[in-house]
């Protein structure tokens, strides 16, 4: 299971619940989506500090037809204020990779 970080990203380690990963700007590089499979995990990131505001990522693992878990490559999704995470299912982790802008 993939477990670093894109070239240049960093890796926000593994997440089983709703919490603001990062504040400030950058790009998502990276979504890797673990169930525990059995239960259908989701997961939604937004460009804010908190549940609301753009969704800049959102997917639902069928468990019955991928398995166990995801990667996904995401290119270079842009986000202003931050990166807050909204995880769903019993048993779903995951672990985001992205790239905060040069201050």
């Amino acid at each position: 299971m993939l477990r670093t970080a894109p070239a240049g990203s960093v890796n926000s380690g593994e997440k089983t619940a709703d919490a603001t990963i990062y504040t400030g700007s950058g790009f998502l590089t990276g979504v890797l989506i673990i169930s525990d499979d059995t239960n259908d995990p989701q997961v939604i990131l937004y460009d804010n500090t908190a549940a609301s505001g753009t969704k800049i990522f959102e997917m639902k693992i069928d468990v019955s037809v991928e398995g166990f878990g995801r990667m996904v490559s995401v290119r270079d999704a842009y986000f202003a204020t931050g990166i807050h995470l909204d995880i769903n299912g019993t048993g779903a982790s995951c672990i985001l990779y992205y790239r905060p802008t040069q201050n």
